[in-house]
């Protein structure tokens, strides 16, 4: 903050007082005196000076960056990892979280897992070098046998009819039985088809026979 001072002078007239004689004295006559006069001295005027107007600076300007053209999807590898191999015909069981990872993206996976929160299901995925025109796999509904430690009861037979898939593609499956949900059921599949002829049959479906 600026500060400003300011100083008054004051000037004190000092005016002397004539004393008055008692006894008339001649009046002297007036002798004309020169008065200075004071000019007037012109005060300069100040010349405008002119501003020099500052010129608005140009923001640089930004270059425009062209987009990555989309990049096609990587081939899948093959051939893909943790599969045992039979005939041209890849498979294996995947684990819950693989499975629940294909079914985010896949909205009929997820649909067809929300079976298995009522009855008994198998996992499987499936590959082919140069592709199916639809998928038969034959599985057993298998539980322990109280009778005979380390043998297994055959419940029933399940048969299912999945979509075709591409060559290399790797198709995700859920195997659903006919038996309530139970910690001591197993779906476990026996025979895996590759057709490449079309079928009047149902695709997809699911076929349980209980014994």
């Amino acid at each position: 903050m600026r500060r400003a001072a300011l100083v008054i002078a004051l000037c004190l007239a000092l005016i002397p007082a004539q004393a008055m004689a008692a006894t008339k004295t001649p009046t002297p006559t007036p002798k004309a005196t020169a008065k200075a006069t004071v000019k007037a001295t012109p005060t300069p005027t100040p010349k405008a000076t002119a501003t020099k107007k500052a010129t608005p600076t140009k923001k640089p300007a930004v270059k425009k960056t062209k987009r990555n053209p989309v990049k096609p999807s990587p081939s899948p590898k093959w051939p893909p990892l943790g599969f045992k191999v039979m005939d041209d015909i890849y498979y294996r069981t995947p684990s819950v979280e693989v499975m629940m990872n294909v079914a985010a993206g896949n909205t009929s996976l997820a649909k067809a897992i929300t079976v298995c929160k009522e009855f008994s299901c198998g996992r499987l995925q499936v590959a082919s070098l140069i592709g199916c025109v639809y998928w038969e796999i034959d599985s057993k509904v298998i539980t322990p046998n109280p009778d005979l430690v380390g043998s297994y009861l055959t419940l029933g037979m399940l048969r299912t009819l999945a979509k075709k898939s591409a060559p290399k593609e790797v198709l995700t499956l859920v195997l659903p039985s006919g038996e309530l949900l139970s910690g001591t059921i197993a779906v476990v599949p026996i025979g895996i088809t590759c057709h490449q002829d079309q079928t009047t049959e149902i695709v997809p479906s699911n076929t349980y026979l209980s014994r």
